[in-house]
């Protein structure tokens, strides 16, 4: 068995560090790596790329909303337009750096409140698929599985990358809880719940229940206070239950 374990990095801004990004890159696959708007900046993000490419890990575009103080997790109503000139902006920018490294972007995922605006919204949905499918039809979309994003992209015969937030809430229905600000979890509690929806494909909701959930890659936020605990807690668990990490390309 084999899973992508994502983390979200490159968060930092100049004299402003969130994150152990270096501490992290072992224990992942993949990273999602700020691209400027919602936080980074360019120096951040193409140092974070040289980190992923000295530990073999691939790299996502973490796109956000035009809004740091925020740290793009602010419902902004913007128009279609300019969410598609926003994400082409920051896939540009990124995959500047990687060509300068010799890396592929392999995927892309929207932070914070974009996430949830163009993986459920009606309004956003399909410009979000009408970009990334203009920009690169190779890139996998990650998102939450389930959402009505994920199904329009297979439809179009996309690639996909249904995720799982296995150090966030969920409800009832499983949809996962935003929190504006991220708290410090028990890396032996997040690397069960990652063991569970890797190889039992169940997830805790926050009433205690068990819900069905299915995914090619779990996530890890790095702006958690103990990320790199808990990072190394889900590798060793999962890799302790026969569980290989890795990237997309290779989790097949």
């Amino acid at each position: 068995m084999k899973i992508d374990v994502n983390v979200d990095m490159g968060e930092s801004f100049g004299r402003y560090i969130l994150g152990d990004d270096e501490a992290l890159m072992p224990w992942v696959s993949s990273a999602n790596i700020a691209t400027g708007f919602h936080a980074g900046d360019p120096l951040v993000m193409e140092r974070t790329i040289a980190w992923a490419k000295k530990y073999n890990v691939a790299v996502g575009a973490h796109v956000g909303l035009n809004d740091r103080q925020g740290f793009g997790r602010r419902q902004i109503n913007i128009s279609v337009e300019e969410l598609k000139s926003d994400i082409l902006y920051q896939l540009g920018a990124i995959d500047a750096f990687l060509k300068i490294h010799n890396m592929k972007l392999q995927h892309i995922k929207p932070h914070g409140i974009l996430y949830r605006m163009v993986g459920e919204q009606e309004i956003y949905i399909d410009a979000f698929l009408d970009t990334v499918e203009s920009y690169n039809k190779d890139l996998y979309i990650m998102l939450h599985t389930g959402c009505e994003a994920l199904k329009r992209a297979q439809k179009r015969g996309l690639k996909t990358a249904p995720e799982i937030l296995i150090d966030l809430g969920y409800d009832a229905e499983g949809n996962w809880i935003l929190e504006r600000i991220k708290k410090e979890r028990s890396p032996q509690e997040v690397a069960a719940r990652a063991l569970r929806a890797v190889c039992d494909h169940k997830i805790d909701t926050v009433a205690g229940d068990l819900i069905p959930v299915e995914g090619r890659t779990i996530c890890i936020h790095g702006d958690a206070p103990n990320a790199v605990s808990v990072a190394k807690a889900v590798r060793q668990a999962l890799e302790g239950a026969g569980v290989e990490l890795a990237a997309l390309d290779k989790s097949m």
